[in-house]
């Protein structure tokens, strides 16, 4: 009798014992209502079922009753911020690349220098014959000019080969001063490009 009331008992309690799980799993799939944590225009932190479009756009939370986090939403970037930040973007991306360029090309600052004067002394060479070519020019119309001045004082024309050899001679100059100019132009670029690759390598290798 003791036995058959134990066996009752027994049976009794394991349908409990079996839906146990499947009440746990239906609890977990039961949704959970969210709410909206956001800060107002006094400043004060609220928490309701909807948030007003122009608080979204500064940021807030997707919250639980209970006040657990479940998501949270940054503010909106501005026009001007969003032009920094790829402003920003850009610049590492530059210094990235030319960090990169400069590790590869030179191992010291020494190394920096040493191409400096390689390069500015190729520079120094071109200008130097495009200052002998202005000056041997210039000599050459001045003898044009002498000879057409010798032909004035005698009171004849001077000759169309002379007049031509002139102007022929003048735009050659007008050609090669441009030219040397940009040369000398260019040997301020590179002597300055060298400098901020000294300088940058400086940062990038301190030792």
């Amino acid at each position: 009798m003791l036995l058959q009331r134990i066996v009752g008992v027994v049976f009794c309690a394991l349908p409990i014992v079996m839906l146990a799980p499947e009440v746990v799993a239906a609890e977990k799939e039961k949704p959970r209502k969210i709410y909206y944590r956001y800060i107002n225009e006094s400043g004060n932190r609220v928490i309701e079922h909807s948030i007003p479009p122009e608080y979204a756009q500064k940021g807030y939370e997707v919250v639980t009753l209970g006040g657990d986090v479940i998501r949270v939403v940054a503010p909106a970037v501005s026009s001007e911020e969003a032009e920094r930040q790829r402003l920003a973007q850009e610049e590492a991306k530059r210094l990235e690349a030319w960090d990169s360029e400069l590790k590869r090309r030179y191992s010291s600052v020494r190394d920096v220098e040493a191409a400096k004067q390689r390069k500015l002394a190729e520079l120094n060479g071109s200008i130097a014959i495009l200052e002998g070519n202005a000056r041997s020019i210039k000599l050459q119309i001045a003898q044009q000019h002498s000879t057409a001045a010798d032909h004035e004082r005698q009171g004849t024309d001077v000759p169309k080969a002379v007049m031509e050899a002139i102007a022929g001679l003048e735009e050659e100059l007008a050609s090669t001063e441009d030219l040397l100019g940009e040369r000398q132009k260019q040997y301020k670029q590179v002597s300055d490009k060298y400098d901020r690759d000294r300088d940058r390598f400086k940062v990038i290798r301190p030792n």
